[in-house]
């Protein structure tokens, strides 16, 4: 009788994925599927950028090629390191154990870098081409995604090695249930980024989710590695788990489906169409300052209404945690205290540099308007160096609560908030006017390398490394405390002499306003 009830399970799912199969099939019409990915392969290779941008993407190109390598280098010795590096006898259950906080990862990897790309097929709604076709096309193009291939490349070559000498042939069942899995938290993250990315609730539920789970790991409530071994054990021993998660899959797939389908209007994917604009108000503290706050009033409008700087604000938020991976950490506290500079520098700066880097390309479309307005350069200027100063301070007042890792942590983020606002504001805004590069607002920041130029792969150098020129001869004569009040003493100099560096900045400005608006033109 059980057995009888196993196949009939069995036959229930596999007809009910043939269907399921058929439908997608019959909505997708491989005609014009293959029209659509032409077209949009032509878009590329035909477009103005394209030529401008072929170094950038073979650099990236040899960087993922490379990462990839060492993930099947990985994936070949993981075996070796699990059972002679972690002294753990059995590796499969250690791996099956670790699994889980993998998928926990890899969401956190397809959150940052992971773009729902909706904006593709607009110029195709007013075609006869159904929205039915649009939608698939654009959910099958997305698992192109190179993050939808890291799973199998860096599991596939221990689940042939240590996996099958365990268990045989359900080695194929582990890694295929991992895919799976995979290829459901793509459409998860999907659905996730369009519904609730860049908003506060997307962001509070993100950290929230993230908080509670290292929350219940570290006080024991609940450990993600027991359920994770339990999970996988399971399926090796019951391979029709298979049949459950690609149902969950196909699931997805559809939710995915109806709720992109529900959207598909072109008044719904115009980049203009912000609820955020009606909530964003003149600040009367800004008002009260004259032209110079009616700048910086305008500036926090611009963040706030697009989509690529309100996701550099919000990553600047989230990265505020960056301390609690190395102060909890006696490595760093006891042993390297010079690098918990470092991280001071990135925690109260981390706004000032990603947006500071394209400071001027931000404007790019409306760099010529700037430049007819009867504000003079040097409000331009200003208004952006209290701007970036503004949100370091402010980052430097959230990561008080540090100081519950000892008084040090606040002398040393004071120290690296004064030279943020006193040295490297003045280093980000002369840096960004080598040759900026034009930036479309409306686009995601993930994985987006647009503005992107030879100021933007050196400019990390002078920002890191300037403080310990001043803070390494003490450090090494015994005296690291001195060696921050000389950090901070350099940038309360460059407060100081704001003036005179603000000053510097607009004749440098001046000096290339021209050249820099033919630029964005071009572009």
């Amino acid at each position: 009788m059980n057995v009888n009830v196993v196949k009939a399970t069995i036959f229930f799912f596999i007809r009910l994925y043939l269907n399921c199969l058929q439908n997608v099939i019959l909505h997708l019409n491989i005609i014009k599927l293959n029209f659509l990915l032409l077209n949009g392969w032509k878009k590329s290779v035909r477009s103005v950028a394209f030529e401008k941008e072929l170094a950038t993407h073979i650099f990236l190109g040899l960087i993922a090629i490379m990462v990839f390598g060492y993930s099947i280098a990985l994936g070949f010795f993981l075996e070796k390191i699990i059972t002679t590096g972690f002294n753990q006898p059995d590796s499969v259950k250690f791996v099956s154990g670790l699994l889980l906080y993998y998928f926990w990862f890899e969401f956190m990897l397809r959150y940052f870098m992971q773009s729902t790309a909706s904006l593709e097929i607009q110029p195709y709604l007013h075609l006869p081409i159904s929205r039915k076709y649009l939608v698939h096309y654009l959910l099958i193009k997305s698992v192109l995604h190179l993050l939808n291939f890291l799973s199998l490349v860096l599991f596939a070559p221990f689940a042939f090695t240590a996996v099958a000498r365990q268990v045989g042939t359900s080695a194929w069942v582990w890694l295929l249930s991992i895919y799976l899995i995979s290829l459901s938290l793509h459409y998860i993250v999907l659905i996730f980024k369009k519904g609730l990315d860049d908003t506060v609730v997307g962001f509070l539920a993100l950290t929230g989710g993230m908080g509670l789970l290292a929350l219940a790991d570290y006080y024991n409530w609940f450990r993600l590695s027991d359920a994770s071994t339990v999970f996988f054990e399971f399926i090796l021993r019951n391979p029709l788990v298979l049949v459950g998660l690609l149902a969950w899959l196909l699931l997805i797939y559809f939710f995915n489906f109806n709720y992109f389908l529900r959207g598909m209007y072109p008044e719904e994917l115009a980049p203009h169409k912000n609820s955020k604009e009606s909530s964003i108000q003149n600040l009367a503290l800004l008002q009260n300052l004259g032209m110079l706050g009616e700048w910086v009033n305008l500036e926090l409008k611009l963040i706030m209404r697009n989509k690529r700087t309100r996701s550099v604000l919000f990553l600047s938020g989230f990265f505020l945690l960056y301390g609690l991976i190395f102060y909890t950490n006696k490595t760093y506290t006891q042993d390297m205290p010079g690098f918990l500079l470092f991280v001071a520098i990135f925690i109260t700066g981390i706004f000032m540099i990603n947006y500071g880097q394209f400071l001027f390309s931000w404007q790019s479309v409306h760099f010529d308007f700037t430049l007819t307005q009867p504000g003079s350069i040097a409000q331009v200027v200003a208004s952006k160096y209290w701007l970036l100063c503004g949100i370091t301070i402010i980052c430097f007042i959230l990561s008080i609560p540090y100081v519950y890792f000892g008084w040090h942590i606040l002398l040393i983020h004071g120290a690296a908030t004064l030279f943020n606002i006193g040295v490297n504001v003045f280093v980000i805004m002369n840096m960004a006017l080598w040759d900026p590069k034009k930036i479309d607002l409306s686009k995601s920041s993930m994985m987006n390398y647009q503005g992107v130029g030879a100021a933007q792969w050196v400019m990390g150098i002078p920002i890191l490394v300037a403080p310990y020129v001043f803070y390494l001869p003490f450090s090494i004569g015994g005296y690291p405390t001195w060696g921050l009040l000389a950090v901070g003493m350099v940038g309360l100099l460059g407060l100081i002499f704001r003036t005179q560096l603000l000053t510097l900045t607009t004749n440098r400005l001046q000096a290339r306003k021209y050249a820099i608006a033919a630029g964005f033109r071009k572009e």
